[in-house]
């Protein structure tokens, strides 16, 4: 079982994109613009807070005061020497910790289906096209083939990335055989 707080930067899973590992970009693209504006100030603490963020008594009693107030915080407070600083305590903090988690947690989820759906597409691949007779089938052939065998896991990806990726394979095939 993981905790929300493994949820709060791109470190927390490891999923491998057909480009890479999952990048800043690829989680910050996952939260609305207007919601990244509220959640940037506070990024850097809410990640350095880890899982103190969710369970810290002073936030979540300044975040549920008992006139029903506190989500209405300032954002930014002043700071000693009159700065204005990200309010380190309180519903803003953890607002923009729970936006992260969020995004992380859909990313995450994403990256594994995607990841599932690769691997089942190439075991349908592998088990379908294996002999060198096999290479005399049009791409569309071996396309309709396929999704004969198992619609939804050929159904997932385009027709275009389907034929890209039965060309690769009839490549990878035809160095192998022959």
């Amino acid at each position: 079982c993981r905790q929300l707080s493994e949820f709060l930067s791109v470190d927390f899973c490891g999923v491998q994109t057909k480009d890479g590992i999952t990048d800043k970009d690829s989680l910050y693209d996952m939260i609305e613009q207007g919601l990244w504006d509220r959640v940037a100030p506070f990024h850097d603490l809410a990640q350095g807070a880890g899982s103190d963020v969710f369970s810290d008594r002073s936030a979540a009693e300044a975040s549920t005061t008992a006139d029903g107030r506190g989500m209405d915080q300032p954002r930014m407070v002043l700071s000693q020497s009159g700065a204005a600083v990200p309010n380190r305590t309180g519903w803003p903090l953890v607002e923009a910790a729970m936006l992260v988690a969020c995004a992380g947690i859909t990313r995450f989820c994403l990256d594994t289906m995607n990841a599932q759906f690769d691997a089942a597409f190439q075991t349908l691949l592998d088990g379908h096209f294996h002999r060198p007779e096999h290479l005399e089938y049009s791409i569309q052939q071996a396309d309709d083939q396929l999704r004969l065998g198992s619609l939804s896991v050929t159904g997932y990806f385009s027709p275009n990335e389907r034929h890209k990726r039965i060309e690769d394979h009839f490549e990878e095939l035809r160095s192998k055989l022959l």
